[in-house]
């Protein structure tokens, strides 16, 4: 396995490399000590990096004996210090362990969260799928940002598990709505009870976790490697396909199919996609089963913000009504915005939340939006 670490100004040669010894699955970086990187491998094996030593060598590493996986590891994630103030970090695995990994001082101490029982129709038919087949595969999982206790699981059988670091022995909520496995759960950055899943089903799917069944569903005709939120509206995010397409939604403008539908490459299957954080240079990261990552910037009309969307409009309809007066200002407005000056403003977190919850309000209200593509009439609109 390698792994590459690259600047965006030198794309063409990585600042730095490390070899493992089976292949690299996933990884992620610590958010505050920003040269550790974890890293789950094929064999089951978990490891910190350290970006900073020249070594070719983890600086912590699991093994037999400390609880390594099983099955090959398909998602890490960093989580804030313990009260020790211990880093630590998550993994989940096909073996059905949900593991948390604290660093010690010369060796990676684990305890499992979860162990992801089968689901059946009844308890006793549960039991025997367990005893027969054992636990179910993890394939991906996500942390609450509000409330941290709380994350989701989905699985290689297509369900979607609600869990709790507090119940380490039953689901708080299991939602059943993928026919296939699920590759991705993502909690949304700004409102606390919304994610997104995606899976090989061919689906992505915006849920409310308080309700059974998704708010929103949308068919992108393949099977659906990765989806995440964008970090600066709460109500756009991308996908990736096997066909070699990103599709990016901003359910704020149109709840009912993509803004773009974006061929990146031709003879490839897009895995996984990832946005930076930084908003005034919004940046799309899309990696392919061949080992080539493409880096993409959003258009204008795919940024908006709750902020910027609203100071637009009032641009506009400051501009329509100069020129409804023949090029002079209007004083019209004025008294009614002394008169709001006295409301409290709403942060621009409040106003994200606000602007999704009205789509979900409308969803619950109408039904389950179910968005599918019609290729026939896309091959015939094509040449216009």
């Amino acid at each position: 396995g390698l792994i590459c670490g690259f600047s965006l100004k030198n794309p063409s040669y990585p600042e730095f490399t490390f070899t493992t010894e089976t292949g690299v699955m996933c990884l992620d970086w610590h958010p505050t000590h920003t040269s550790l990187l974890c890293v789950g491998l094929y064999d089951g094996t978990v490891c910190v990096f350290d970006v900073h030593q020249a070594k070719n060598v983890p600086i912590f590493q699991s093994t037999v004996k400390t609880g390594k996986h099983t099955d090959p590891v398909w998602e890490v994630k960093w989580q804030e210090e313990d009260l020790a103030k211990n880093l630590n970090f998550f993994s989940i695995s096909s073996d059905g362990r949900v593991t948390l990994w604290t660093l010690g001082k010369n060796n990676l101490e684990y305890s499992d969260v979860m162990e992801l029982k089968l689901v059946g129709s009844s308890e006793a038919q549960a039991d025997d799928e367990v005893a027969l087949c054992g636990l179910a595969g993890g394939s991906c999982f996500d942390f609450n940002r509000q409330s941290e206790h709380l994350f989701m699981v989905g699985t290689e059988e297509g369900k979607i598990h609600k869990c709790s670091k507090a119940y380490n022995s039953q689901y708080l909520e299991t939602y059943d709505s993928h026919h296939m496995a699920v590759y991705t759960v993502r909690w949304n950055h700004f409102h606390p009870d919304v994610f997104v899943s995606c899976s090989a089903d061919w689906t992505v799917k915006v849920w409310d976790h308080r309700a059974k069944n998704p708010r929103m569903s949308y068919d992108l005709n393949n099977q659906v490697g990765d989806v995440a939120w964008t970090p600066w509206s709460s109500t756009t995010f991308a996908a990736c396909t096997a066909d070699g397409k990103v599709h990016v939604f901003d359910l704020n403008e149109n709840k009912n199919e993509a803004m773009c539908e974006q061929k990146v490459v031709r003879k490839a299957k897009l895995t996984k996609l990832s946005f930076n954080h930084n908003p005034k240079s919004p940046c799309l990261l899309v990696g392919d089963d061949h080992g080539t990552i493409s880096s993409l910037k959003l258009s204008p009309n795919m940024r908006w913000t709750a902020v910027s969307k609203a100071e637009a409009e009032r641009k506009a309809k400051e501009a329509e009504e100069a020129a409804a007066s023949g090029g002079r200002p209007s004083h019209r407005a004025q008294p009614k915005k002394a008169a709001d000056d006295g409301a409290p403003k709403k942060s621009a977190v409040e106003l994200e939340v606000e602007k999704l919850d009205k789509i979900l309000e409308v969803a619950a209200k109408t039904g389950e939006f179910n968005y599918a593509p019609d290729t026939s009439m896309t091959k015939a609109g094509g040449d216009s």
